[in-house]
């Protein structure tokens, strides 16, 4: 069997709306605003656990990222999907390497899962991560036994995402989580219906293979989510 499974709800739909598996969730209202976090019995099957989180911009982040990723500040209604994906990865990597973590690797049936996801949001116009999203991440062939996602729709470049994925304090937990070793983008121009004036819309999938031991224990940066 997956994971053990439960939730919380958006509080402050205008914002930010964070959904956990297997963890708790959190929502951060306005920049300067207290964040309300709220804390659930897991129920428990597995040791196999998956992560959920969604944003909406606009968020200003405290978080503080070099300059050195190429397309980090190329609005993604100008730049190819190659581009956007490979610059947010740039910048997850920063964060991870700077906090003492190893570096993820570009998954090719993430990068599938994360944009078939993405498409999907824009196309119906709910911003969510659904009912399924093991079966998302399975369907796909990763045979994963950790996996987690952020999603956010709203924010114009690469590091306006990521930036604010640092400053809330779940989407940051994925991105600083030690046990992850792969890692797959999904980037549209638009935004998901009436959720966000501003494009674009973002979705990054998270992984453990089954195969795989997590390449670090390391919980000290996660742990000190957000920043």
């Amino acid at each position: 069997m997956r994971a053990p499974i439960f939730f919380t709800r958006c509080l402050q739909i205008a914002i930010v709306c964070g959904v956990a598996i297997a963890l708790t969730g959190s929502v951060v209202p306005a920049a300067g605003a207290a964040s309300t976090r709220h804390h659930h019995r897991m129920h428990r099957h597995h040791r196999h656990h998956r992560r959920r989180h969604h944003l909406k911009g606009v968020h200003r982040s405290r978080a503080v990222v070099s300059q050195q990723c190429t397309g980090a500040d190329t609005p993604a209604t100008s730049a190819s999907l190659p581009q956007m994906r490979a610059a947010v990865v740039c910048l997850i990597n920063q964060q991870r390497v700077a906090h003492g973590l190893p570096a993820l690797k570009v998954s090719d049936k993430l990068n599938r899962s994360a944009q078939d996801w993405n498409q999907t949001m824009v196309s119906t116009g709910n911003f969510t991560h659904g009912t399924d999203f093991a079966g998302r991440i399975s369907a796909v062939g990763y045979d994963w036994q950790t996996a987690g996602e952020n999603i956010a729709t709203g924010f114009g470049t690469p590091r306006e995402v990521v930036n604010a994925w640092m400053a809330s304090p779940d989407h940051c937990r994925n991105i600083l989580d030690p046990s992850f070793r792969d890692v797959g983008t999904g980037e549209t121009p638009s935004a998901v219906g009436s959720w966000a004036t501003q494009p674009s819309t973002w979705t990054q999938d998270f992984g453990l293979l089954m195969s795989q031991r997590a390449p670090s224990h390391n919980t000290r940066a996660q742990n000190g989510c957000p920043y």
